[in-house]
């Protein structure tokens, strides 16, 4: 790698991937040990040049351009913090020098936070921020995009990978595999996330953000990983930014958003001790181990933030409101053909009863007592029947029964038949029975006529 390290070789560097830049000054900044560095003096602001000393530090480059690509002008329009630009690059030895806008401003420590730091309310303001900018932000730049079930199984093969160098704690263990197997703590919606922050990514003037460096790892994905650091001062540094946090974006749960930032957290120490066995430095493997230590029991971060979502409090106002925003709108609007075919279904159902006609009295249905089953009627009197019996033999019409006999006609067994025989009908009914169909009866037929 290119050992550049004097200010004024870094200065060259950068009017060569720069046409034109003007430098009226150059001064030393040692951010970054992986990287040599310098600040140019133009004569309209301040510019970073960055020249990589290791192969890692050059791709770590590489994707801090391809995050700032993808921050255009509308995503930065939606930051209240300034973000680095890329102006230019050039060769330099074997690798490259990049020249950016440069992004001034004080830095803290995490660990000197507290749970009522004054920029506590700035830090959940711009991380918020981040998370609420559109998906599409990475999807056009070509960066990673996470679901939640890609998140969970990340997590898992960090997991499995540590246990398999059979150095950690058997509680720890279980804790993190309980984590990652509650289904219900993985059900959430990815955002735009920043992936690496932490203290040092932060620029800060007094009580306000003013800018954010270090976006090589921007990405779609969870937003308790940009959280996650917040516990290094303590869990309630945490809560506290996590109360601001939700009053600027609906988070969904904040238990669970807890939990896994706590989970988060822990996997650091995992991929501390990994790092260490793959490059064989036992020094860094006794210290992932040693911290590893001091996680063991019921007392941890994550063991808190777990039992928190098993046995949860009732809901603040904040959450509920978050809930309620997640609620999708359902709409009443009914359309005009839906109406008329509901409206032609309650006419042909009986529903509406304004377009239905009426049968005539002599002709509607039995109508049904109060146990549901039609009325039987009542029985015929022997004066009834002895009246039906003189009608017809003036008029010539023999019943098929027998009037004289009351039980003929309400036997629950006997069936009257339907089609009398012909020797039961009397000839003068056969002989001329056409027109008796065809004609009425005048008033001659009848017995004693008609008075006038």
């Amino acid at each position: 790698m290119y050992m550049a390290s004097i200010p004024f070789t870094l200065a060259a560097l950068a009017t060569s991937a720069v046409p034109g830049l003007a430098v009226f000054g150059v001064r030393e900044h040692d951010e970054d040990p992986s990287f040599a560095e310098a600040v140019i003096v133009s004569d309209d602001a301040e510019l970073l040049v960055r020249v990589p000393r290791t192969q890692a530090a050059e791709v770590q480059q590489s994707a801090t351009i391809l995050g700032l690509a993808a921050l255009t002008a509308g995503p930065r329009g939606r930051l209240p913090f300034a973000v680095p630009e890329t102006l230019g690059l050039t060769r330099a030895g074997e690798t490259r020098a990049v020249v950016s806008t440069f992004v001034d401003g004080a830095q803290f420590v995490a660990e000197d936070l507290s749970d009522d730091a004054i920029l506590l309310q700035p830090l959940a303001e711009a991380i918020a921020a981040i998370h609420e900018l559109p998906l599409g932000v990475a999807q056009s730049g070509g960066l990673p995009i996470s679901t939640a079930q890609d998140l969970r199984l990340a997590a898992t093969r960090i997991i499995d990978r540590a246990e398999a160098t059979r150095l950690i704690p058997e509680t720890v263990l279980q804790r993190w595999q309980r984590t990652v197997e509650a289904a219900e703590l993985w059900d959430f919606a990815p955002t735009t996330v920043h992936g690496s922050l932490e203290a040092a990514r932060f620029r800060v003037d007094g009580d306000k953000i003013t800018g954010v460096v270090g976006w090589s790892e921007l990405s779609v994905g969870d937003p308790a990983a940009d959280l996650a650091w917040l516990l290094a001062p303590g869990s309630d540094v945490l809560d506290a930014v996590l109360a601001r946090y939700v009053s600027q974006r609906n988070a969904g749960s904040m238990p669970n958003l807890r939990t896994r930032a706590a989970l988060y957290h822990e996997l650091e120490v995992a991929k501390w001790l990994l790092h260490g066995t793959e490059i064989h430095d036992q020094s860094v493997i006794d210290d992932a181990v040693a911290m590893m230590d001091r996680m063991v029991g019921v007392s941890g971060v994550l063991s808190v933030a777990y039992a928190s979502t098993q046995s949860r409090s009732p809901l603040g106002e904040t959450e509920v409101a978050a809930l309620l925003e997640e609620t999708p709108a359902v709409s009443t609007h009914v359309s005009d053909t839906a109406a008329v075919e509901a409206l032609d279904e309650d006419r042909m159902f009986g529903n509406e009863t304004d377009f239905v006609e009426r049968l005539p009295e002599a002709d509607e249905p039995v109508a049904n007592n109060a146990s549901g089953m039609a009325s039987v009627p009542e029985p015929v009197t022997e004066a009834e029947l002895a009246e039906f019996a003189a009608l017809g033999a003036d008029t010539g019409i023999v019943p098929d029964f027998d009037f004289t006999d009351p039980a003929a006609g309400h036997s629950s067994s006997a069936q009257p038949d339907p089609t009398p025989t012909d020797q039961a009908r009397p000839a003068a009914l056969t002989d001329d029975e056409d027109s008796q169909l065809t004609q009425p009866y005048t008033d001659d037929d009848l017995t004693g006529g008609r008075t006038r």
